[in-house]
């Protein structure tokens, strides 16, 4: 036990160390000072969202909560993120080098992050490479930029995507050693991705969903099939499954309760009205209105498509305009996919086509990744962690085919999914490789 726990904290040193490092190196896009106070951030040139937080986090340090006027904050974003920035400036107070803080308790999540992925790989691969895979997603500059440097600090979504990451290897975690816990905790880091950026609360209720879907599909197959085994292999993964997505719902309950008391909605958030709003809007007005990355990333096809619907907000007209153009619609943002996957980070937030090699060659791999994501799943069917993968993998994508057809896109919308596939990517080769050699052997 006195090993495993000396050779635990080792391994949180290297992590530690291991990030702090990535961390100082810095990519060429327009980043502030990492020693900043707050006061200066709020007239760094930067994009609006973390200015946003930056004096939400001040007026809930002074007066404990959002006061009526800037009430719409929490309408469009999760309280998790300027929570924690008003504890901060209430802590430490104003002066203090805010994005120093939120790298420390960023180091601090990621090496939790990177233990867990640890523990899981270690299932598969010799303790070497359990302990270094974990690293390799820090290579690509998506993610040190995204996780590690001021500029995705600022933002807040980098926790998000730690809390995330560390969900699906905690439930995978559960669903191959059949420990409650881990999915309690899975379930646990589920809420707490959603509570800082509203997109994962979407991902979580398909997951949810799918999770029904799934047991339904399971129990039809064993009984078409006649094969007992394929409900009871799976039944460990199942169970575990339950009882994450049960724990996030829960501890999600007391957002949407805050949310119906206030404006009488159990919704999340409602950034959807403004979608709606932007794509029912002309680009002429959104243009005006500085909307011109509203028009870039599709986010005016209903008035496009539709130009009778032009500037009227009934969200029905949205969703019909939507449905009679589906094809349209689709192949329009499948067109734009492309560019808005490959643009250098150098030019952030702006889309420039500037021909970086480096970002190049990173964001292709990547994609080549995400590819081989489909090709490993397949490889491991009859693997135990098979109806997880299967489960997190189509609950994931799906949600986000949804979220990039509806949504405008950014460039930092694809970050996360970058990210998240290139840690899938890793596990499931790992699982895939283990598999293989078993066989050899």
């Amino acid at each position: 036990m006195k090993k495993t726990t000396t050779e635990r904290i080792a391994v949180a040193f290297f992590y530690a160390a291991a990030l702090l490092a990535i961390s100082w190196f810095r990519d060429s896009a327009i980043q502030p000072n990492l020693w900043i106070s707050v006061s200066d951030f709020l007239n760094f040139p930067t994009i609006n969202d973390p200015k946003t937080f930056a004096r939400a986090g001040l007026e809930v340090a002074d007066q404990g909560w959002l006061a009526q006027p800037s009430a719409w904050i929490f309408n469009l974003w999760p309280p998790g993120f300027v929570l924690l920035l008003g504890g901060i400036f209430k802590m430490l107070g104003t002066e203090a080098p805010f994005l120093v803080v939120l790298l420390g308790l960023t180091i601090v999540t990621g090496v939790f992050m990177l233990m867990t992925v640890r523990r899981y790989l270690s299932f598969y691969v010799s303790a070497f490479l359990a302990l270094l895979l974990p690293l390799v997603p820090f290579l690509f500059p998506v993610t040190r930029f995204f996780l590690l440097q001021p500029v995705g600090l600022s933002f807040g979504e980098g926790f998000s995507v730690l809390f995330f990451i560390t969900f699906t290897f905690l439930l995978l975690i559960a669903a191959r050693i059949g420990v409650v816990r881990y999915a309690v905790a899975g379930g646990v880091f589920l809420a707490l991705a959603a509570y800082f950026r509203s997109q994962y609360e979407l991902i979580a209720l398909v997951l949810s969903v799918g999770f029904l879907g799934l047991v339904v599909l399971v129990l039809a197959l064993s009984f078409l099939l006649k094969k007992k085994s394929i409900r009871t292999n799976g039944s460990t993964a199942l169970k575990a499954m339950a009882i994450c997505v049960l724990a996030a719902q829960l501890l999600m309950l007391p957002w949407r309760i805050y949310h119906y008391v206030d404006v009488g909605r159990w919704d999340w958030v409602q950034t959807q009205d403004i979608v709606i709003r932007n794509a029912l809007m002309s680009e002429e007005k959104l243009r005006e209105m500085d909307g011109d990355f509203v028009v870039a990333g599709g986010g005016h096809l209903a008035c496009k498509f539709e130009p009778d619907f032009c500037g009227k907000t009934e969200p029905s007209l949205f969703y019909k305009a939507f449905f009679d153009h589906f094809g349209e619609w689709v192949e329009y943002k499948a067109s734009l996919a492309r560019i808005y996957w490959f643009p250098t980070i150098r030019s952030f937030p702006k889309l420039l086509a500037e021909d970086v090699p480096g970002d190049y060659l990173g964001n292709s791999v990547v994609l080549i990744l995400f590819a081989a994501s489909f090709f490993f799943l397949y490889l491991i069917r009859k693997s135990s962690d098979f109806l997880v993968y299967f489960w997190a993998l189509s609950s994931f994508y799906a949600c986000f085919f949804v979220i990039f057809v509806l949504v405008q896109f950014e460039v930092r919308y694809f970050f996360f999914p970058k990210i998240f596939s290139v840690f899938v990517a890793l596990a499931l080769a790992s699982v895939a490789w283990s598999a293989r050699t078993s066989r050899v052997r």
